[in-house]
Order: C-alpha cells, then structure tokens, then sequence
C-alpha cells in the first residue's frame, strides 16, 4: 500500500484501504511485475469473491440471482450486464475457437462441394437439393446462396460479426415478452430485463461448454447425447427460473414460458434468416 494518506484518484483522505470518497482501493504507483501478476490474478480469479460465487449460483440456482436483485441485495454479485456479457463473450468467441481448431463448416462443406479439373469448386447436386431447401435461398436466390456456400470465408465472418449484436438487441424484446406473459405478477419492465439477463447468461454458458466439448469429442452418438442434455438443462433453467421469480403454479408457468419461447423462437428464426442473407448478398 502507498504511503500516501491521500487517495490516488480522487485526492480525498484515506482511512482505509479503500477510498471512502470514490472506493477505489489504495495502490503503489510504481508496480513491480510481481504485483502486477498478483493484482492481475486476482481481478481474474477472484473479483473480490464475486466471479465465482456468482457463476455457481447462474448455473445452479435459476432464478435466484434475479431475485436477489429485485431484493436489493446487489453488491455480493456480479451486474447482470457483465454477466451476460462475460457469458455470451465466452460462447461467441469458443465458438469461433472450436471451428478454427476442428474446421467444422469446412469438413461440412466438403461433403457439399467438388472440385472440378479447371480447379473450380462447385455443390454437387446433394448439396444443391440442401441448400435449395433453405427458406433463405428463396430470399435472396440459388446462385447467390450457392456462391456464399462455396466461398464462405467472408459468409462466416459477417454472421460471427453480426449475431452477437443481434442477439443483444433481442434481448430487450424477450424482457417485453415475459413482460406480457406476466404483467399482472410483475408489472415493471426493469425486472424482467434482470431476468432476461440472467436466463441469457446460463443459456450462453451452457452452449459454450458445448462448443468446447466439440474440441475434443469427434464422437457423433456422445455429441448428440451431448445436445439433449444441454437443451434439456436450458428448457430446465428457463421454467426454474420462471417459477421462482414470478412464483405461479407450474401448469401457468409452463404454459406461459412455452408461449413466450415459441414468440421469440419465431422472431429469433426471423433475425437468423435475415442475418444469413444480409451475409450471403455481402459474401
């Protein structure tokens, strides 16, 4: 700790190791690279207690954390907006990770594709009855599909580039949604935004644990097994979630919760399919 008795950021007195003024905690100015190491680590690791405690109660109490925050009990946890963003930061980018190191559409696209003798890769005719069966096709045309399929460097960097942002503008729509499914149970929006949050994070981590089990697992029987029961616990988790929040029977909440999934399934499936066609027509 610095020797001075004035905080370093704000210039107020210190009593403490913490500033009483702005909370900034009292560091030496001149750091040494085992200090660094050491505070690094601990940002890192611990956060002061927050980053774990707070991941072990997402995953394993849903709901709870939202209910915490509508209590006011706030500072023992990590904002829901950091959270969602550590969570869906960690998918977004494991998923990109897994398909550099097991080049996933690249082994897909070679079931798809054939390699003439003028060196020109096209879709043999089974790739081009699966292509034409996507409803994008039909949105933006064959060819244009086609051509995206076949050079699709450009096609999966501009959907890695765009769906976290669309799924981040989503969010507040799912937040509406709950809104109306259970607004005379809670009827302000702020909450249900904490709770989209919530349900978003845990969603977010259990597809990242999914993409990093395709690092490893080549496996077709264990990676399907391995589907069920991710969707099976992000199914759980939003009605847990739900029936401790809102606190109704289960026949409503899951009534409810399946009307609000299917909403959303509907507008997601839509965002998606605009979002392929925005990259092909840019591809």
């Amino acid at each position: 700790m610095s020797d001075t008795a004035n905080c370093l950021n704000c210039g107020a007195m210190m009593t403490g190791p913490y500033c009483s003024s702005c909370g900034q905690k009292q560091v030496q100015q001149d750091l040494t690279l085992s200090e660094f190491l050491s505070e690094t680590t601990q940002e890192l690791t611990h956060w002061e207690g927050k980053v774990p405690t707070t991941l072990k109660v997402l995953f394993l109490q849903p709901g709870r954390l939202t209910q915490e925050v509508l209590a006011g009990r706030r500072a023992r946890w990590l904002p829901p907006l950091r959270l969602y963003l550590i969570c869906s930061l960690v998918y977004f980018v494991g998923d990109a990770l897994g398909e550099g190191i097991t080049h996933r559409s690249e082994r897909e696209l070679a079931k798809m594709t054939v390699t003439g003798a003028d060196g020109r890769v096209s879709l043999t005719p089974e790739g081009r009855q699966q292509v034409a069966k996507l409803p994008v096709a039909k949105l933006v045309g064959m060819e244009r599909v086609e051509h995206a399929v076949v050079n699709n460097a450009k096609f999966n960097q501009t959907i890695e580039s765009a769906l976290p942002k669309a799924m981040f503008v989503l969010l507040p729509l799912f937040a509406f949604m709950t809104l109306i499914a259970w607004r005379r149970t809670m009827p302000r929006y702020p909450a249900h935004l904490y709770l989209a949050l919530h349900l978003h994070a845990a969603w977010f981590a259990a597809l990242a644990l999914m993409s990093i089990l395709t690092m490893f697992v080549t496996s077709i029987g264990v990676l399907t097994v391995a589907g069920f029961v991710m969707l099976a616990y992000i199914v759980w988790y939003g009605l847990m979630a739900a029936r401790r929040v809102f606190a109704e029977s289960w026949a409503r909440t899951i009534a409810k919760a399946a009307a609000v999934i299917v909403a959303y399934g509907v507008v997601l499936n839509g965002v998606t399919t605009i979002i392929l066609g925005y990259a092909i027509v840019s591809s």
